[in-house]
Order: C-alpha cells, then sequence, then structure tokens
C-alpha cells in the first residue's frame, strides 16, 4: 500500500531549526596555541626518524658488524627517550598551563572581561628544548629569528612620507624652527618655532594640532620632552623653561644672559642623561651645564677641547657633543667628564662642517647629524665612518636647505629644514 502523504504541511510539523555551536574564543586561542606546538614537535619528530634512517644505512655502508649496528641503535633510542622526557618542553608546557590558569582567574575576577584574550608562550624557550633533541644526531634545525630592533634603513630615505609647512605665522606655517622633541606615547612632534615665539605640535601623519604661545618665549632654540616635563632653551633670553604636560603650564624659568653661575650664552639643544640630570650646552661659554630636572643647578662640565657645543646625548658610558665650528665636530667624553676621542668629519676632502646645530642617536648609536653647510643629513657610524648621506640643497619635497631640528622615531627619521623651506619632513623605511 502506497504511502500517503499530506497535501500541505503545517507550521506545527516544522521540524526544529538545530541550534547555532557556540565557538568560545578561549578555548579557540586554546587550541590553536596547543596546535601550534604538537606540529613543531612532528616536524621535528619527521627529521630525528629521517637522521635516523640515514645513521641505519651508514653503518651497513661501513659493513659494521650486527652487534656494533644493534648497541649503537640501542644507545641512540634510549638518549632519544631520555631527551623527550627530560627536555625543556617540561617547563614550557606548565608555563602554558600556568599563563592560562592566571588568565581565567583574572577574567573571573574582572568584569567585563577583556575582549582580548593572549596565552604566551616563550619562543626561546621552545627553540632551546627543540635544540636540544637536535643533539641526538648533531642535526641542526633553523634558529627562530629574534625581533628585528626598528633601525631606520637610512639607503631608502629618497622621498619623504611627509613634507608640510610655509613661511608665516598661522596654523601649522613656520618661521625660523629649530629644536624638535618626540611624544613617546601619542608620538606627536613639537616643534620650536623660533620666529613666531611658540611651539606647535605636529601629528605623524603631518596634521597641524595645537600651538602654545607664552609671554615668556621670545626665541625658542632647543626642546626636549621627559616624561611630563617639557623643557625650552630660549637664545633671545639666554635660558631654560620648565613647562608641565598635557596643558603647558610654566613651572619655572632659569638663566640670564653671562658666563657665571646660573648664566647662559646661547643654550643649545638639553638631553636628560642616564642619571636623571638635565645637561644644556651652553655654547658661547664652551661648556654643559647640568642640571636637576626641576632646573636646580649642580655642576658644570668643561674640558679644554669642548668648543661651541650646540647639541648633546648619551650613551650607558658616554657624553657625545655636537661642537658648531669643529672639524671633527663630535666629542666623546667619559661620564666623569674626561675627553675619550673627536670623530665625525663633515664626509670629504675640503668639507667641513660649519653650522651643525642638532644631532641624535639611533638604537645602534649611529650617529645623525643635521649638516646646515651641506644642506644634507650626514649618517656615521660609532667609529665616525661615513655610511649614508639624504637629500641635497633644494626647495622641493625630499629637499634641504639649512636643515636644523632632527629625530628618530621608531623607524622613521624626522626634521626640520630651517631658512627658506620653513617645513616639517618625515621620512620612512
Amino acid at each position: 500500500m502506497a504511502t500517503q502523504f499530506p497535501e500541505t504541511i503545517g507550521v506545527s510539523h516544522l521540524p526544529e531549526p538545530l541550534p547555532v555551536p557556540h565557538i568560545d574564543p578561549i578555548a579557540l586561542e586554546i587550541n590553536q596555541s596547543i596546535d601550534k606546538l604538537i606540529f613543531l614537535l612532528n616536524q621535528r619528530r619527521v627529521h630525528l626518524l629521517a637522521t635516523l634512517k640515514e645513521k641505519r644505512e651508514s653503518i651497513i655502508a661501513n659493513l659494521v658488524t650486527p652487534e656494533q649496528m644493534k648497541q649503537q641503535l640501542d644507545e641512540t633510542r634510549a638518549l632519544m627517550e631520555g631527551r623527550m622526557t627530560h627536555n625543556m618542553l617540561h617547563s614550557v608546557q606548565e608555563r602554558i598551563v600556568e599563563e592560562m590558569e592566571a588568565k581565567m582567574k583574572e577574567l573571573h575576577h574582572n568584569a567585563p572581561p577583556p575582549r582580548e584574550l593572549r596565552f604566551l608562550c616563550d619562543t626561546q624557550d621552545l627553540e632551546e628544548s627543540i635544540a636540544c633533541l637536535g643533539e641526538i644526531t648533531q642535526h641542526e634545525i633553523s634558529p627562530i629569528p629574534p625581533p628585528m630592533l626598528e633601525i631606520p634603513d637610512y639607503a631608502t630615505f629618497q622621498k619623504p612620507i611627509v613634507a608640510v609647512g610655509k613661511f608665516g605665522s598661522g596654523q601649522g606655517e613656520l618661521k625660523y624652527p629649530a629644536g624638535i622633541s618626540i611624544e613617546t606615547e601619542s608620538g606627536h612632534i613639537y616643534v620650536a618655532d623660533g620666529g613666531n615665539e611658540r611651539i606647535q605640535i605636529f601629528s605623524q601623519t603631518g596634521d597641524y594640532l595645537n600651538e602654545f604661545r607664552d609671554q615668556h618665549l621670545e626665541s625658542p632654540w632647543g626642546i626636549l620632552i621627559h616624561e611630563d616635563n617639557i623643557y625650552v632653551t630660549d637664545i633671545g633670553h639666554h635660558a631654560i623653561f620648565l613647562f608641565k604636560l598635557p596643558d603647558l603650564t610654566m613651572i619655572k624659568r632659569v638663566g640670564k644672559r653671562g658666563s657665571g653661575s646660573k648664566q647662559f650664552n646661547n643654550p643649545g639643544q638639553p638631553a636628560i642623561s642616564l642619571n636623571h640630570h638635565l645637561y644644556v650646552p651652553d655654547c658661547n661659554n664652551n661648556r654643559l651645564q647640568i642640571l636637576t630636572t626641576n632646573l636646580v643647578f649642580k655642576d658644570t662640565l668643561e674640558h679644554k677641547t669642548m668648543s661651541e657645543p650646540e647639541d648633546v646625548k648619551f650613551t650607558k658610558n658616554e657624553i657625545f657633543v655636537l661642537s658648531r665650528s669643529d672639524n671633527p665636530c663630535i666629542h666623546v667624553y667619559t661620564l666623569s667628564g674626561e675627553k675619550s676621542r673627536s670623530l665625525v668629519t663633515g664626509g670629504g676632502i675640503g668639507m667641513k662642517f660649519q653650522g651643525a646645530y642638532f644631532f641624535c642617536l639611533d638604537r645602534h648609536n649611529n650617529i645623525v647629524i643635521s649638516d646646515c653647510s651641506a644642506n644634507q643629513i650626514k649618517v656615521f657610524s660609532p667609529e665616525g665612518d661615513l655610511l649614508h648621506r639624504i637629500g641635497q640643497e633644494g626647495h622641493k619635497a625630499g629637499m634641504l636647505f639649512s636643515p636644523r631640528g632632527i629625530a628618530i622615531h621608531n623607524t622613521k627619521l624626522i626634521f626640520v629644514s630651517n631658512n627658506r623651506n620653513f617645513r616639517l619632513q618625515i621620512f620612512s623605511s
């Protein structure tokens, strides 16, 4: 007998919809971490098996006795089992579990839970653990490369990614700009706009953000941001000012023209030492003045070879001082003030630095100088060898005319081109 079907199916006859599977992001990330670990171990196991096969064939080829071959294989197998049992992967697994448990407790005690949960596995431990297995057969594996330090590739600095500004006093316009400093967290660029008696603030894309004027500023020259302090040297007042972020409230002014204690004669670009002292180049007095971060005078650093210092930078053990008129123009001193060496010349026969005012050091301690006389940026090794030249004289984007302030932020080289260009230029590798 044929089966009878209803001509129509009512709503009550429709099947219940299948439940939508819920994917737990925490479980997903845990599984991904474990899958990655398993993949690495399986990959290593394949290498070990292939190497054991080669070793077995080599033993046969060398006509060893069966007893010798069995002994060597037993020793290799025992060593492999021991390494697999006691290698560093055990500690890696324990660390992953501990991190998972800590994150779960954090989620339990804090509401709302974080949008993203990450379990970190120390890749260095994992690399050493797998390399430990490799000692069984002397099979080398490719090491996991360390993260690249963010050092600019100066050879690629041909065209700027940002070239903004023109002569004037409006927003984003510049008149005789000098020093610059970068706020670490935001990356905002603070420019000492000397001819306009103000500080201008730009974004990393060159957008004008804000400006700051103060009745006490006359010709701001050097500028330094350290934590929530902004230090500005003024060559009109021969003084240094301390302002506070974010509203740039003036806290203190120190100095006047002269050569005595607490006096300046054309102060240059300041810098903070590793022991948190403020060093201010006192150019026409041929010395560095040392202050606390609250602008209390502590000492002076003088040396017979120190002539017209304009800028100063620090490494772990040395002080690099830029001289405006000397050639070589970089003098290096110990932290106690003893002369160590001189380096960096104009980069060619008959070429001298006749007006270098600003420089910076990258993370490899390469010396990057804005050469005002040659209208170029020059990069030297820590030993003083010329590595790169950037730019040429001109007024188009990428060209320079009397460059002044310079700084490095991650892989970007940032500098201000002064005189008839009046603009901010940013290069990136």
